[in-house]
């Protein structure tokens, strides 16, 4: 499948899943408003029947359509013209609300038009708990009008409403996981694609590393088959050579792959000593990459300060690390090489610098240099061999050392890697 085919399945699902969820909110805040509305109308219905059956008793024939009042969402007045009793009201008030289902804690208050004042109040409780509990009651407004009435206030509406919705919120939070389920799974797919892609290149990479040398060695061997070879000393010393330096590099090739095996399982051991860098990183770069990069017309320029610098480290993994980096700068550059390393001591640590002035590292592959069997694009230039495997490696050894590496890079102005390794401390 390719890439085009993942990315507009995924921009589908992605679509599909916000108009889930603009849907699902969208039902929700109607169920809402429709359990708000059914809330009222039961109430009204259920202070209507209070109101009959108290001027029943009086035998007052006074109609009860218009007489509730809805001052607003949880507050309800009840114009009587004529006396209350609070002890008979709370009673039918419980009856009321409960023959309509309706299971919340409220309030009432009753206003005496003679006196103008509210005359009884009470805090009516489905909670057995909040019995003996300090309830504070809500302040009930005056009604303008100068009849007798009672008030009735809901203080946990939203908090009943919340409960009468429970199925609503239950269908939300299956929906929001089957969401994150499927983004999971979407993101697998696309780790998958991606770790395939990178085994494929792998794959790729290490024949191309392995053929070159093994098509050296055979014809170096039909070569040395020939019986009259053995007359040509110095001819047959040579392809002994070649295949020998032949072998070792596929030898090298192969433990680096091993290593990185065996990083992936953390079974790198590290014998770590006191190492004088001054000396270490002048033989590396005399033996093998100064004449390499003069060769080509550049130059390795060195600073180190102080000179006598020690660090604690593997000495074996610490030029490894070295070598990864130099032969970076080396073979990522189209041009004459010129290398600077930059070594001085800063707080806690030794700081390495490693800058080149190669063809760089775009802002999008950055973040990925590091990357176990990364390769970065090199346009151009074919003729970059490697697994992806090298700073990977130098990242993991900067690691267990107790440091850490960076690096800054522009397109076409080269790269800097900076290391941090902790300096040796005297026990």
């Amino acid at each position: 499948m390719s890439n085009k085919t993942i990315r507009t399945i995924f921009i589908l699902a992605l679509l599909c899943a916000i108009l889930m969820m603009i849907t699902q909110y969208v039902w929700i805040k109607k169920a809402y408003e429709l359990e708000k509305n059914t809330f009222h109308i039961n109430v009204t219905t259920a202070l209507k029947n209070v109101a009959f059956y108290i001027l029943q008793a009086d035998n007052n024939t006074s109609p009860v359509d218009s007489i509730v009042t809805r001052v607003d969402t949880k507050y309800y007045t009840v114009n009587i013209n004529d006396k209350i009793d609070s002890t008979v009201l709370v009673s039918l008030l419980k009856r009321e609300l409960r023959a309509q289902q309706i299971k919340t804690d409220f309030e009432f208050s009753v206003y005496d038009c003679e006196s103008e004042k509210m005359k009884y109040s009470g805090y009516i409780s489905y909670n057995q708990d909040e019995s003996s509990k300090d309830i504070t009651r809500s302040v009930f407004p005056k009604n303008k009008k100068q009849n007798n009435y009672f008030g009735v206030h809901f203080p946990h509406l939203n908090t009943y409403l919340t409960k009468e919705m429970s199925n609503w919120f239950f269908s939300t939070i299956i929906l929001v996981l089957f969401l994150l389920i499927l983004a999971y799974a979407v993101f697998i797919i696309f780790r998958q694609k991606r770790l395939s892609e990178i085994q494929k290149d792998f794959v790729n990479n290490m024949t191309h590393e392995f053929k070159t040398p093994l098509a050296t060695i055979k014809i170096s061997s039909e070569v040395l088959k020939n019986p009259q070879i053995i007359n040509n000393p110095e001819r047959l010393l040579n392809y002994a050579t070649i295949i020998n330096n032949e072998t070792t590099h596929l030898t090298n090739q192969v433990e680096r792959v091993l290593q990185m095996a065996k990083s992936g399982r953390n079974t790198i051991e590290l014998n770590r000593e006191v190492l004088e860098l001054n000396p270490m990183l002048q033989s590396m770069l005399d033996k093998t990459y100064r004449p390499l990069v003069r060769s080509r017309g550049g130059d390795i320029l060195v600073h180190i300060n102080p000179i006598d610098i020690k660090i604690f480290a593997d000495e074996l993994h610490f030029k490894n690390v070295i070598s990864n980096l130099l032969d970076n700068a080396i073979k990522y550059c189209a041009r004459k090489p010129y290398i600077i390393i930059d070594c001085s001591e800063v707080k806690d640590g030794i700081r390495m610098s490693f800058k080149d002035n190669g063809i760089g590292i775009s802002k999008e592959n950055l973040t990925h240099v590091f990357d176990k069997f990364y390769r970065i694009p090199t346009g151009n230039l074919h003729d970059v061999k490697g697994f992806g495997l090298g700073l990977n490696y130098v990242k993991l050894i900067c690691k267990q050392h107790g440091g850490n590496i960076k690096v800054t890079s522009e397109l076409e102005k080269g790269s800097e890697f900076c290391i941090f390794i902790p300096k040796f401390r005297k026990s």
